[in-house]
């Protein structure tokens, strides 16, 4: 499997992970056919022109961010005499925060982990072949498994 496909079912996965609402039908019809063929580009396509897709959109970037920023090297190195001596920031740091229900980077490292562990194929089949992909999705990365 491909790096670009690793990503792209990570952040199918995480999508569903983050579903509320049910499917449509059609879509969860469509999720059922690609169980069977196995068709990447055809789960890429329907993935990005779904429901999903705003979510889909968002996840992938960032798993693209940190592959990006994790082959930069380390070009550059702080000042670290200037941090320490500037002691008279003005900036007052930002405590209030929304604290969500799972946090993005654990259920992407447990998504990954997954994939390690088992064959695509196989979660693919488990997470598109089932009549309610999401809820297999959050079963299987968000709990102990199936």
């Amino acid at each position: 499997m491909k790096d670009y496909e690793v990503e792209m079912l990570t952040a199918f996965f995480a999508a569903l992970t983050q579903q509320s609402k049910p499917l449509p039908a059609d879509f969860v019809v469509q999720l059922n056919q690609i169980s069977e063929s196995l068709d990447l580009n055809q789960l890429d396509e329907l993935i990005t022109n779904s429901i999903l897709g705003k979510n889909y959109d968002t996840i992938y970037n960032l798993l693209v961010s940190k592959s990006s920023f994790r082959n930069l090297g380390l070009d550059v190195i702080p000042n670290h005499k200037s941090e320490v001596e500037n002691t008279t920031c003005t900036e007052v740091e930002n405590l209030a925060s929304r604290i969500p229900e799972q946090n993005l980077d654990e259920i992407l490292t447990q998504i990954e982990t997954r994939l390690h562990q088992e064959t695509s194929t196989s979660l693919i089949k488990r997470i598109c072949g089932n009549p309610n992909p999401s809820e297999a999705a959050k079963t299987i990365f968000l709990t102990s498994g199936f």
